[in-house]
């Protein structure tokens, strides 16, 4: 077979593009690294005076990935959207503990954006002398992908 022919380029190009032909399953994830939000969370007074950033990691458990088959951005999750209801949700916290904020989060994007699940790190950099961080990490589910696995 020539694989440098027309026929053989265009066969893989349909086969590609052929949402009934795909075989395969998966695990489809999005993650969002180093997004910063400022705040006004902590249980000390002064922690509540003024804002603080905050460094948030997600991680995105789809539901379903057919924006995979039908490369269709009405069939993805908008990672501006997603970036956009962390900052809001930052921007009109009244948690005290990373905790709460944290599961807040994970409750929002996974009603919001019909995930199967989440993953939340969040971090305030330099609160603790000699430490780098001080954070959390939380992976939650959707009460109903708890049921399907």
């Amino acid at each position: 077979m020539n694989t440098g022919s027309i026929e053989f380029l265009e066969r893989i190009a349909v086969c590609a593009t052929d949402a009934g032909r795909s075989r395969t399953v998966g695990d489809d994830r999005i993650f969002v690294r180093g997004l910063r939000v400022d705040a006004l969370i902590g249980v000390y007074e002064y922690e509540r005076q003024q804002r603080q950033p905050l460094l948030i990691d997600l991680e995105l458990e789809l539901d379903g990935s057919r924006c995979c088959h039908t490369d269709d951005l009405g069939d993805a999750v908008d990672y501006a959207a997603v970036v956009a209801a962390v900052h809001r949700l930052a921007l009109f916290n009244r948690r005290l503990l990373l905790e709460a904020f944290a599961q807040d989060l994970a409750d929002t994007l996974i009603n919001d954006f019909a995930l199967n699940g989440v993953a939340v790190n969040i971090s305030k950099p330099g609160i603790l002398e000699g430490t780098d961080q001080v954070g959390v990490s939380i992976r939650r589910r959707a009460r109903d992908a708890v049921r399907a696995a």
